[in-house]
């Protein structure tokens, strides 16, 4: 699976779980300590996180990081 693939997967969970949660992409920004444009970059599948930033947007989203990852995994069966 190509890198992109993996931005592109980790984004689009990203925007359900922040959707999902009632929060626009400034609440999930300003509740994690992080800037609105990377959010945005990261539900475009412009940048992936580092492993910080998927504790502090787990967090944020009532999650467990690994929670977060389990789901990208699943999306991705074909690691």
């Amino acid at each position: 699976m190509a890198k992109a693939d993996l931005r592109k997967s980790f984004g689009l969970i990203l925007k359900e779980l922040r959707v999902s949660s009632g929060m626009s992409q400034q609440e999930l920004a300003d509740y994690s300590d992080l800037e609105r444009v990377y959010i945005s970059r990261l539900e475009r599948g412009i940048q992936m996180p580092s492993i910080e930033t998927v504790f502090r947007i787990a967090e944020v989203l009532k999650l467990k990081p690994s929670e977060l990852v389990l789901k990208l995994e699943k999306k991705n069966k074909g690691l």
